[in-house]
């Protein structure tokens, strides 16, 4: 392989762990590892664990909620003290459909 094979290899394998930190968030649950998709497209939050997250690191980190809530894996905020947390998330992720919604009608 020669200098240039070698740097284009690089750039598609670069571009390519770019658009997945960038779309996706990493998550170590209990029952092991998921791929969840960011409902905005940022380099923040690539990899998180969350076997021992509280209610406070949650309401932290409610994109990674409402991410995590919109991808129907609501199961990994299953502590028992996260329900009313979890009840607002969904209304918050809702809410945000609706707008995005009536957003994109008027158009």
């Amino acid at each position: 392989m020669n200098r240039a094979e070698s740097f284009l290899l690089g750039l598609v394998v670069g571009i390519g762990v770019l658009y997945g930190t960038m779309h996706y968030t990493v998550v170590r649950a209990k029952d092991g590892f998921h791929f969840i998709p960011k409902i905005t497209a940022k380099l923040d939050i690539p990899y998180t664990d969350i076997r021992s997250f509280k209610i406070d690191q949650w309401q932290r980190k409610q994109t990674l909620a409402l991410s995590i809530m919109k991808a129907k894996k609501g199961y990994l905020l299953a502590d028992h003290s996260l329900t009313n947390f979890k009840s607002n998330t969904e209304q918050l992720l809702q809410q945000f459909a609706m707008e995005s919604h009536t957003a994109s009608s008027k158009l």
